[in-house]
C-alpha cells in the first residue's frame, strides 16, 4: 500500500461550489448596480407634470394684482424653499442609509452561506483523500 497524495478531480460544473461562486458575483453586480443607482438621480415622470405646473403657475402669477408686503413673501418664499431643500436631502439621506442596510444584510448573509460552502468543501475533499487513501 503506497501513501501518495493525488490531486483531487476537478470539480464538475453542476458542484455546489460553482453555483455558490457565480451567485456571489451575482451579488456583488447587483449591489454595485444599486450602489450606481443612488448616485445617479433618474428623472420620474411626476418632474416633468412639476416643470409644467410651475411654468403655468409663473405665467399667470404676473397677472395677479400685489398685495402685502413683497419683501415679506420672498423671504417666507425662500424659506420655504430652504425647508424643502432641506426635506429632500433628508429623505435622499434616508434612502442611501437604508440601501446601505440592505446591502450590508445581504452581504453578510451571502458570507455566512460562503463560509458553509467552503466548509463543505473542505470537508467533501478530505472525505475524498481519505477514502481515495483507503481504498
Amino acid at each position: 500500500h503506497q501513501y501518495s497524495i493525488h490531486p483531487p478531480p476537478p470539480v464538475p460544473s453542476h458542484h455546489p461550489s460553482v453555483a455558490m461562486s457565480r451567485m456571489i458575483a451575482v451579488v456583488f453586480v447587483a449591489a454595485a448596480a444599486i450602489v450606481a443607482g443612488v448616485h445617479t438621480r433618474q428623472h420620474a415622470p411626476e418632474d416633468e407634470l412639476a416643470k409644467e405646473m410651475t411654468h403655468d403657475l409663473e405665467m399667470n402669477f404676473n397677472k395677479i394684482a400685489p398685495f402685502g408686503k413683497e419683501d415679506t413673501a420672498k423671504e417666507l418664499q425662500d424659506h420655504a424653499a430652504k425647508t424643502q431643500d432641506t426635506l429632500v436631502d433628508a429623505v435622499e439621506n434616508a434612502e442611501v442609509a437604508e440601501i446601505k442596510r440592505a446591502v450590508f444584510r445581504a452581504l453578510t448573509r451571502l458570507r455566512a452561506a460562503t463560509i458553509k460552502e467552503f466548509d463543505t468543501i473542505a470537508r467533501l475533499e478530505t472525505q475524498a483523500i481519505d477514502a481515495y487513501n483507503d481504498a
